[in-house]
């Protein structure tokens, strides 16, 4: 999995745009809901080989947050909807309030992940379609950058991950 825009959801474990806990919370939505923002940023941050397969034309705003409650202080996302290689896709943007580095957010997007793809199924009709791709980007403040070699789900992960590779869900997540 690489990452993705996301498409706008609705999930009961998810707070409102309107619900604005925090400051950062505010100017974080009102920075992303504005789409030339999130293009222009999207088109200087994402990697090249991920910009050619994306339509950032097509994207749209999800009006929904997988973020808990519990976790509002700590961060905010924002979920769009983009046309990736003429399919629909999703890119999830995680932005971290945290000022220090959270080994364990790969868990916390994977989880997202998985909540987007649940909603995608529940909200399809009678048609089973593909499961979208989604492409999770992280926005961090700390004052450290992101390391670079725990870009990866299985950089976290011990024993013979090579070997075990097809068993494990992993996936690159972009933090500029």
């Amino acid at each position: 999995m690489k990452l993705s825009k996301i498409c706008s959801m609705n999930n009961e474990n998810t707070s409102s745009m309107n619900d604005v806990s925090n400051p950062h919370d505010k100017l974080f939505r009102e920075t992303w809901s504005n789409l030339e923002n999130a293009r222009s940023f999207l088109h200087h941050y994402l990697p090249h080989d991920v910009l050619c397969l994306m339509d950032l034309d097509t994207l749209e705003i999800s009006k929904d947050s997988f973020v808990e409650k519990e976790l509002s202080d700590y961060y905010s996302d924002m979920l769009y909807k983009v046309m990736l290689s003429g399919k629909p896709g999703f890119v999830h943007v995680l932005f971290e309030h945290k000022s220090y580095y959270d080994k364990h957010v790969h868990l916390q997007i994977l989880e997202y992940m998985v909540k987007i793809w649940r909603l995608f199924i529940k909200q399809q009709k009678k048609k089973k379609e593909a499961l979208p791709i989604v492409i999770p980007l992280l926005i961090c403040h700390g004052k450290r950058s992101w390391p670079e070699d725990k870009v990866r789900l299985s950089s976290f992960l011990s024993g013979p991950v090579d070997e075990l590779s097809g068993y494990i869900p992993d996936f690159w997540l972009s933090a500029p």
